[in-house]
């Protein structure tokens, strides 16, 4: 009987985080689409501010207003390459990561589960 209730809370478990990465899947084709358009307000409209943004000299973007009307400054043409082509890992911790290599850094693009749904969550740089 033990056996029988861990191979179901195994499976229960495995379920759960298909369940999680499927969902994630579905809101990462909406984020690439919205990036990809330019869509600010669809961008902006799931994420978390204020947010930080390693870019350069830049380092945080304070309001949902910000990122809009900014969009194309913080969205360069290199992040937007990334997002189209990417695929976010999943974190042990049920956060997302997007992670590439340009000028000689490493960027990474956070997301994170809020409910149901996951946001855009920051942009970090460090030395690749």
């Amino acid at each position: 009987m033990r056996f029988l209730t861990t191979l179901l809370a195994a499976a229960l478990l495995a379920r759960s985080g298909s369940g999680a990465e499927g969902e994630f899947a579905k809101w990462w084709a909406h984020f690439q689409a919205a990036v990809a358009k330019g869509d600010a307000s669809a961008v902006a409209q799931g994420a978390r501010f204020p947010m930080n943004w390693e870019d350069g000299p830049t380092r945080e973007i304070r309001t949902q207003a910000e990122l809009i009307e900014r969009f194309g400054f913080y969205f360069t043409p290199e992040i937007r390459k990334a997002v189209a082509k990417g695929k976010p890992e999943r974190l042990p911790n049920g956060e997302y990561i997007l992670t590439w290599k340009a000028r000689g850094n490493e960027y990474s693009l956070y997301f994170d589960a809020d409910g149901d749904a996951f946001r855009l969550n920051g942009l970090s740089e460090g030395p690749g």
